[in-house]
């Protein structure tokens, strides 16, 4: 058992914090000694002890919803902690991403998920979470790290998607603005001077090609009667290529 060393612990953090009000910043001891208590506190005994709940998609799925309804409260969703409940705690709730927390072991998490630290605002959840659920949830937290690279790069996505879509707007747009469909047919609509574009995108032109025609036509296609865009800016020439690139004729019935 740690619980002489605990009880050192926590005797300096009683005297150091005593008739000091929680709003106060503490001190670089009293950080030190409440950060000991978390590592201390765990009995030797419970380290060992295999957590039966496998690290499976459904069980950390079933734990994020325990520790949603539980825990986010201080230690926000992502368990990063940056909630005002959290940050207003002292010391503050830990963020469960931290080096710190993901090298406790899950027998570790549980223990503390279940018992609780004195001193530090972390409760016992015994009575209210189940061992079971506890288990999972204890997935849920070694999983954060791999979740938020996950989320991170489905944001990126998400912004590279609306990026995209944006572009392909602005370059429909300039499409009409610029005259292009008085000389080009595309889905039906359109003159016939220049060819048409509806498949533009099937004809395995790069995007350096397209945007080199439309600043000077003829030196891409010889004869080529068609004027001249170089006044466009670059962002403009990249939305009417990314425009032109993605039109590949109508969908397969």
């Amino acid at each position: 058992m740690a619980s002489p060393v605990l009880g050192v612990v926590g005797g300096a953090l009683v005297l150091l914090t005593s008739g000091c009000p929680a709003s106060k910043k503490p001190s670089k001891l009293e950080t030190t000694l409440a950060n000991m208590a978390k590592d201390v506190v765990i009995p030797l005994e419970a380290q060992n002890v295999k957590n039966p709940a496998s690290a499976t998609d459904e069980n950390i799925q079933a734990g994020q919803q325990t520790y949603l309804q539980q825990c986010a409260l201080c230690h926000a969703s992502d368990g990063r902690a940056e909630t005002k409940l959290g940050l207003a705690m002292y010391p503050p709730a830990m963020d469960l991403n931290s080096p710190h927390v993901q090298r406790w072991s899950d027998a570790e998490l549980f223990w503390i998920i279940q018992n609780g630290v004195r001193l530090t605002g972390m409760p016992a959840w015994k009575t209210i979470v189940s061992e079971q659920d506890s288990w999972k949830m204890v997935n849920f937290i070694h999983a954060l790290p791999k979740l938020a690279l996950i989320q991170a790069a489905q944001q990126k996505e998400a912004v590279a998607a609306k990026s995209q879509a944006q572009l392909v707007a602005y370059g429909r747009k300039l499409y009409r603005q610029e005259g292009c469909v008085g000389c080009h047919q595309l889905d039906g609509e359109g003159g016939t001077v220049g060819p048409d574009l509806t498949v533009e995108g099937t004809r395995g032109r790069s995007d350096e090609w397209l945007v080199g025609h439309f600043k000077d036509p003829s030196a891409y296609t010889p004869g080529s009667v068609m004027l001249s865009f170089k006044q466009l800016t670059d962002e403009q020439l990249r939305a009417l290529t990314v425009f032109l690139q993605g039109e590949k004729g109508p969908e397969p019935k």
